[in-house]
């Protein structure tokens, strides 16, 4: 192992406020709290004209050289202004963040590229998560392009596409028996994978503060090309929510952003889970801390967690910024999905497409104003989901006809 380099940054106890002296920690070695990231000296400026996507923010990353990033081109993705659902919704303003736009086709690239860069940084060999498929792939992709080998604990039920995808790139895959469906399983999960770490002197890659500090900063930078983007923040961002780990990313990031006098006020945080799968939105809802629910009733991959490792962040940044919680029928998903292929030209998985589900419950509930400017997460791409992509177009027929008639086609 080679020695630490030194840091720009310090990982912090959330509940004793010690600091970790080891800089692979992923929990308070004190008392066992959730660390997070600070910096000394922020600086919002890109300092290097010459970097890119999301290492123009290098000096809020925890790396200590951006000259060792490990990239595929992370960041930078597309803020698409609704053209026709706005109007169609009665909204003014409304947009789409597409994170499916990055190299393996999710936001997880942007956690996996901060965390491998730490690692190849510290000298560390291996690393070991669970993923229902989008950070499983994320990981996998930047593992291979750091030289850096890897373990994936996987569902079940995880989308075989996106299992496909993890596989090209060679780490040994796992599926365990009711994980995303049990809370024990899940626990229990995430305490395997903490222990094979210590044993092998890996880093967990979980894509949860709790777990990975340090890479999930990766994700902040969707809050900062947000506000870039706009100019300012706006009136509130739908989060699609399993582990609470991107919600309470991005809202830490426009913390960073109003901090440094880029924006006035945050934006409202609002937490989407799917009915049967809601934990974070059961507590917002009945006004207590986030417990565990004994199973998961819902089909949309990717936010199936009953035990989520970030809620009670999550939950408290919900809070803070004046934001609410949903609950959304994976029905409405399903719809909201076929609705962003039909009137934006936007493909996405049916994770990516709840936000938008939201937003037509918060309208028709009439939480929403017209002038409200929204931006949902579109998380990940539509071909991380084969059987979804294909019910897309369940029931269509394509005609086969001969080369005369299609002059007469109308």
């Amino acid at each position: 192992m080679h020695p630490a380099p030194p840091t720009k940054f310090q990982l912090r106890c959330q509940s004793c406020q010690n600091l970790a002296p080891d800089p692979r920690a992923s929990a308070c070695a004190q008392c066992g709290g959730l660390l997070l990231a600070e910096y000394a000296a922020p600086n919002l400026t890109p300092t290097n004209a010459t970097q890119r996507g999301m290492w123009r923010y290098h000096t809020l990353l925890p790396v200590s050289d951006v000259a060792n990033a490990v990239t595929l081109g992370e960041g930078n993705t597309p803020l698409v202004r609704s053209q026709r659902l706005a109007a169609h919704l009665g909204l003014n303003a409304l947009y789409f963040k597409l994170e499916g736009s990055n190299p393996t086709g999710s936001y997880k690239d942007r956690i996996a590229a901060v965390g491998m860069t730490r690692m190849k940084e510290l000298g560390v060999t291996g690393w070991a998560a669970t993923s229902s498929g989008n950070a499983g792939a994320a990981l996998a992709a930047y593992g291979a392009r750091a030289g850096i080998a890897g373990m994936l604990f996987t569902l079940e039920t995880a989308p075989r596409a996106k299992l496909t995808q993890i596989l090209a790139h060679g780490p040994r895959v796992v599926a365990v028996q009711g994980l995303g469906r049990d809370p024990a399983i899940e626990r229990g999960t995430f305490a395997a994978v903490r222990q094979l770490c210590e044993r092998k002197g890996w880093l967990m890659q979980i894509t949860a503060h709790r777990f990975s500090p340090i890479g999930m900063e990766g994700a902040k930078t969707i809050a900062y090309e947000i506000a870039e983007g706009l100019g300012h923040a706006p009136s509130a961002v739908y989060v699609p929510t399993g582990g609470g780990g991107l919600l309470s990313a991005i809202a830490r990031g426009f913390a960073d952003w109003a901090a440094c006098g880029q924006i006035v006020q945050q934006p409202r945080m609002v937490c989407v889970q799917s009915l049967g799968c809601d934990p974070i939105a059961q507590a917002w809802q009945g006004g207590h801390e986030v417990r565990p629910i004994a199973t998961c009733n819902a089909r949309i991959s990717g936010i199936q967690l009953t035990a989520p490792p970030d809620g009670d962040l999550a939950l408290g940044l919900v809070r803070a910024t004046q934001g609410w919680a949903a609950s959304v029928p994976d029905a409405e998903t399903y719809t909201a999905q076929k609705m962003l292929a039909h009137f934006e030209g936007i493909f996405v998985e049916p994770a990516a497409a709840i936000g938008l589900a939201a937003v037509i419950r918060d309208l028709a509930a009439k939480k929403l104003h017209p002038d409200d400017e929204i931006v949902c997460i579109c998380t990940g791409s539509g071909f991380k989901d084969s059987a979804a992509a294909q019910a897309l177009s369940e029931g269509v027929e394509i005609p086969v006809v001969a080369l005369e008639a299609l002059s007469r086609e109308p």
